[in-house]
């Protein structure tokens, strides 16, 4: 008959593997934490805007529907709906958001007036008979 090991009195035969298990715990959460943090490039970073304008959509408008912007300014444009989701799409610079139903927050964007003219932006969701008329522009002198 053979013999049986037995575990010395007192001693977890485990204890010996958690220093490796607190060694291998600290060198993943350095891992993870080199993979979240990146080095941002100075041209990299969103530009700060120089003022926030509150734009409101219902009922086929937006209020303001008209917004003055000096070439240069860099604006956020912070967009609430009162009723329903609506689009916002400005012509000419690829954005096209979608604005949550009144009281689930609010669509914003950042936009920087590099050249002179009109941008005109319009609703880009169907949201009901008076959609299409649903229009602003943003105006840079």
């Amino acid at each position: 008959m053979a013999a049986r090991a037995r575990p010395r009195c007192g001693r977890n035969p485990a204890a010996g593997f958690a220093p490796a298990v607190f060694v291998l715990g600290a060198v993943f959460a350095l891992c993870a934490a080199a993979f979240v943090v990146r080095n941002v490039r100075a041209e990299d970073r969103q530009p700060e805007a120089d003022r926030v304008i509150n734009v409101v959509a219902e009922r086929f408008t937006f209020v303001p529907s008209r917004i003055r912007l000096q070439l240069g300014e860099t604006v956020e444009l912070r967009i609430r709906s009162l009723d329903t989701n609506h689009g916002f799409r400005i012509e000419k610079t690829g954005v096209n958001v979608i604005v949550p139903k009144r009281g689930k927050g609010d669509a914003r964007i950042l936009f920087r007036a590099q050249e002179r003219g009109v941008f005109r932006f319009h609703c880009s969701k169907a949201c009901g008979a008076g959609h299409t008329i649903m229009r602003g522009r943003i105006v840079v002198k």
